[in-house]
């Protein structure tokens, strides 16, 4: 509605002073018609109070009701012209204000905030839109973390397993070593070359678990990558610890040569106690390797959990960047609207209300909530043609008579 720059006829000078004018008589008048029907009234319900209602008196009720029908009227005829003017003012004073109302629609401040509504939900998508692109890439980029570490623990897992079948065989010649097949063995444990052999490398299969964000090629790609890129630091591993147990075996063969042919001169007792102690120094040995391998593995395990954590703590922290947007952004306040999308909805919204907040109302108070569904109700129970009651216990019809 937009403000007027004229006033109305009723609100021209000429035409409020004559009404102003009349106020005080047509106020009297009024004030005096009121009291009179009160009066009389009160003297019939005086009547009625001593001697009971009966036939005559409901006829003098009627009478005075019809009577006091005929003066409302008159005393609203008489009153318009003054509230007509005061509700044509008030209209006028809301109308200007109304004009420049944000909450009114209609109003250019109402348009131009829909405009910034539709500005701010628009920002927001955009926005929403490129947050989410931007977590979808870093979650993509987390999970290509991920899968490299998997598959570097893969290798170094199938690695370990080759080196521990190498141990044994060595392990095997070196236990089983005999007078007879010394020539043998030692030939044997020459022949171990201490040099990562090629064909593991081409045999190698990646038994890691490929992420469902990451595609197949990415997937070859990073064991390509991974297995290139710790190839050298696995070759001088098994260099080393293959090599070192190779020339450990074959510095102590001789030795144990030796001491098979003594034990080979000796009685039961010397035989028994020479193969113990043989067999105590070769466990020791083993034992010494097994425990540096278990300390090279703990502090492998220790660099790689300081790697996934502090991995995972870089994606938190991108991700909390990614929550704050970038420029100018308006203020807004979001809220949730809800719709229903069909009748069930409508249930479906009474049945939450009803459980968190409706049954705890009190019965004034629901009454009036839902009384046009009680009318609706009792317009049911009220038709002539097709009536319908509630019969639960919970509801009860009363007569409501009325004279006419």
């Amino acid at each position: 509605m937009e403000a007027t720059q004229t006033n109305l006829p009723i609100l021209q000078q000429e035409n409020t002073l004559m009404i102003i004018q009349d106020a005080p008589q047509v106020y009297d008048r009024n004030s005096l018609s009121s009291h009179k029907c009160t009066q009389v009234g009160n003297e019939l319900l005086a009547k009625i109070a001593k001697s009971g209602m009966n036939d005559t008196l409901d006829q003098e009720c009627a009478a005075f009701l019809d009577k006091t029908k005929k003066t409302l009227k008159v005393m609203n005829e008489r009153r318009s012209p003054f509230t007509k003017l005061f509700d044509q003012i008030r209209s006028e004073f809301t109308g200007m204000e109304n004009a420049i109302d944000p909450t009114k629609v209609n109003s250019v401040p109402y348009k131009i905030q829909q405009v910034r509504n539709a500005y701010a939900a628009q920002k927001r998508a955009e926005e929403e839109r490129k947050r989410q692109e931007e977590l979808k890439r870093q979650q993509h980029e987390q999970s290509l973390t991920k899968f490299r570490q998997d598959v570097e623990d893969d290798i170094k897992r199938q690695f370990d397993q080759l080196i521990r079948k190498d141990i044994d065989f060595l392990t095997d010649l070196n236990k089983n070593l005999t007078l007879e097949n010394y020539t043998t063995t030692l030939m044997q444990v020459k022949a171990v070359d201490p040099v990562l052999s090629k064909s593991w490398a081409s045999s190698y299969q990646c038994h890691a678990h490929k992420p469902f964000d990451i595609t197949s090629d990415e997937a070859s790609n990073i064991c390509r990558e991974v297995f290139t890129r710790i190839t050298p630091d696995l070759e001088a591993q098994y260099k080393q610890e293959i090599g070192d147990y190779k020339d450990n075996i074959l510095d102590t063969l001789p030795n144990k040569y030796a001491e098979l042919e003594r034990m080979a001169k000796s009685n039961a007792e010397d035989q028994a106690k020479i193969k113990a102690d043989l067999e105590a120094k070769e466990q020791a040995e083993l034992s010494r390797m097994e425990a540096e391998r278990r300390k090279r593995e703990q502090e492998e395990e220790a660099k790689r959990q300081v790697q996934k954590e502090a991995n995972e703590m870089g994606g938190l922290f991108n991700q909390a960047m990614v929550a704050a947007p970038a420029g100018y952004q308006p203020k807004t306040s979001v809220k949730l609207k809800v719709t229903a999308l069909n009748a069930q909805g409508i249930l479906d919204i009474l049945s939450l209300w009803w459980g968190r907040e409706g049954q705890y109302l009190s019965l004034d108070e629901l009454e009036k909530m839902f009384k046009k569904q009680i009318t609706a109700v009792e317009k049911y129970a009220n038709d002539k043609e097709k009536k319908e009651m509630i019969t639960t216990s919970n509801v009860r019809y009363d007569e409501e008579v009325k004279a006419r």
